[in-house]
């Protein structure tokens, strides 16, 4: 039995080898042309976008040359300005020239004609003299203009340059300097076929072609030799060909081609079969021997496999067992190589199904009531946590994560004690979640012996709606300060720490002139007044500080943690500066100043009790708005 199936094996492994070399020998000629074809489209897009890079690059070069040639004439009108004497000293003007590194300097008086410069064989030329010079004329009419010419060849010697002119400052004359184009005309020889095709790599027996759409000329060829011949010369017809890959005898060569359209030309490649397909044979061959030696090792391998699949069927089993006294009760046993173990594995399975099934009827029940809430439970003696879907919901775990920690309640519970370490203070068992976004979870444990029970509970909404009703209540709607009460709230906590305070100050402060605001402009703009005041509070940056509006025009400002009484009264004085230059625009966008009275108590030289302090700086404050009254009476 074992010699019949192993030389049935034998055949089937024979015939399978033969038709994957067959199949194998037709992929790699497709794969050859395939490759061929992608290389293809992809050097055309490299000669496309050399082409068009070359094209930026020349007219950039263009523009950086215009506004080169303009700031060296600025330049050299600038010198004529404040030395108009050199205007006759020659040499003078030629080592301006040679200063400015520019090619020719000229000078042109109100009529357009050429008096001076570094060239005097162009002396007396003006600008009617040339086409090229008569560019120049509508300088003579308006003195505002300045003109840079593209390259054209000069009028005096037909010599390709650059010119630039503007007006000299005080009107006396055109100061026109030229340059020649080196760098432009390097930049726009980049844009030639033989340029581009001398960058390009072409291997052995491949040629590339840029042929005229028009005439189907050779225009440029990286075989310089049949570059000006026609396409048909060579042995290749179009027609309707193009953007695809085909056969040709190429210069009487067996070859493949692929030619595609370009911006402005035909682009194609040709490659001789020889060199095409010069490694499929060699890969052929070595490919039967790979399969011949698969097929000795699999034949020997299934032999060894027929002596021992009982006994490594029952190993299977046992492997799969251990996996699952160990907690791993996702593991599935699979074992059918004989009806026994087909029926072993399924009972087995049948078990673990159960002990699975008293959990996935919790987490429906909870999912069903849309109740927040995840429930896990783990014995210490497996390493496996039984848990609901929620739990990895609540605990913002990924599927990868959430399976990792479940597959062993030592990361479990790490990952729990990790959360712990992020307690919220005003709730009870409740702790955020590390990371982004605002999300708090309640956590209750339950131990028995060996057995942990715990619940998760979503308690980011109640969280949240509580926070927003606190802020409401703590800070005032119209300053966006803290409230009356929201203020003595946190004197009452700073205060239970006296030694933390360090050098402080309450400052009280009072609106001024609030009344008059109101009466003369309604209490819409009353109310801008004051967050005014407040804007100018916050602009105190100090380190520790505590902002309140305690009632309708008075503000409060405790500092605190300050290093000495001189620091202190730097924040006031800046706060006082603020004050003197900042203004309010109403609702009619008229702008008045903001002004406030102010009182101040330090901690601890004036008192060690905020009450005592705060009576002290409105005492001061009051005084200090009697004091302005009393001035402005007397004014």
């Amino acid at each position: 039995m074992k010699k019949a199936i192993t030389k049935r094996l034998a055949t089937i492994i024979l015939a399978f080898m033969i038709l994957t070399l067959c199949l194998n020998y037709v992929l790699q000629i497709h794969n050859a042309r395939n490759d061929m074809y992608l290389d293809a489209k992809d050097k055309f897009w490299q000669i496309n976008q050399i082409l068009k890079q070359n094209e930026k690059e020349t007219e950039q070069v263009k523009e950086d040359l215009k506004a080169n040639c303009l700031i060296r004439a600025k330049a050299a009108a600038y010198i004529l300005q404040y030395r108009p004497e050199i205007t006759e000293d020659q040499e003078e003007m030629e080592k301006i020239a040679r200063l400015l590194q520019v090619d020719e300097f000229h000078l042109f008086n109100k009529e357009g004609t050429l008096y001076a410069g570094s060239e005097p064989k162009y002396f007396g030329l003006n600008f009617t003299s040339g086409e090229q010079m008569q560019f120049f004329l509508p300088m003579l009419k308006d003195r505002e203009l300045e003109l840079c010419q593209d390259i054209t060849p000069n009028t005096a010697e037909q010599k390709l340059m650059q010119y630039a002119a503007v007006w000299r400052e005080d009107g006396e004359g055109i100061v026109q300097i030229g340059l020649e184009p080196d760098r432009v005309l390097e930049s726009m020889k980049k844009n030639e076929l033989s340029y581009i095709f001398s960058l390009v790599t072409a291997d052995s027996g491949t040629t590339i072609y840029a042929i005229d759409p028009g005439t189907y000329q050779i225009l440029g060829c990286t075989d310089a030799e049949q570059a000006g011949k026609n396409i048909t010369d060579i042995g290749v017809d179009l027609g309707t060909k193009m953007n695809q890959g085909f056969s040709a005898k190429v210069n009487g060569e067996d070859s493949y081609c692929v030619f595609a359209d370009g911006d402005s030309v035909i682009l194609g490649i040709t490659e001789s079969n020889r060199g095409l397909y010069k490694d499929v044979n060699s890969n052929c061959l070595l490919t039967a021997v790979y399969l011949v030696l698969i097929s000795i090792i699999m034949i020997v391998s299934i032999s060894k496999y027929m002596d021992y699949y009982v006994v490594r069927g029952i190993s299977s089993v046992n492997q799969r067992l251990e996996k699952i006294t160990k907690g791993n009760l996702d593991t599935k046993v699979e074992v059918e190589t004989t009806p026994e173990f087909k029926e072993l594995s399924g009972r087995i399975n049948l078990m673990v199904d159960s002990l699975l099934d008293t959990t996935n009827k919790l987490t429906k029940i909870l999912e069903a009531a849309r109740v927040p809430i995840g429930v896990y439970e783990y014995n210490k003696d497996m390493k496996r946590v039984m848990a609901t879907g929620r739990v990895a919901d609540i605990l913002m775990l990924t599927e990868e994560e959430a399976r990792e920690l479940l597959l062993d309640h030592v990361l479990f519970e790490k990952k729990l004690e990790d959360i712990r370490l992020h307690p919220v203070t005003d709730g009870k068992d409740v702790y955020r979640l590390p990371g982004e976004g605002e999300h708090f979870i309640r956590m209750n444990t339950f131990s028995n012996a060996n057995s942990i029970l715990g619940i998760i509970i979503d308690v980011t909404e109640d969280m949240v709606e509580k926070q927003h009703i606190e802020k409401e209540r703590d800070i005032d709607l119209l300053t966006g300060l803290y409230s009356r009460r929201a203020f003595y709230r946190k004197m009452e906590e700073l205060f239970k720490t006296p030694e933390e305070l360090g050098h402080a100050v309450i400052l009280m402060a009072d609106a001024d002139n609030l009344k008059k605001v109101n009466d003369d402009f309604g209490h819409e703009n009353g109310d801008r007044y004051l967050q005014g005041i407040a804007g100018i509070l916050r602009s105190c940056k100090a380190d520790k500080q505590v902002l309140a509006r305690i009632s309708g025009d008075e503000f409060v400002v405790f500092l605190y943690q300050c290093p000495d009484r001189e620091a202190l009264s730097a924040h006031i004085r800046k706060l006082l500066l603020t004050m003197g230059g900042s203004t309010v625009e109403l609702s009619n966008t008229e702008e008045i100043p903001v002004r406030f009275s102010v009182g101040c108590a330090y901690y601890p030289e004036d008192g060690r009790d905020y009450h005592e302090l705060l009576s002290l700086a409105d005492h001061n404050m009051y005084q200090s708005k009697r004091n302005k009254k009393e001035l402005e009476f007397l004014d």
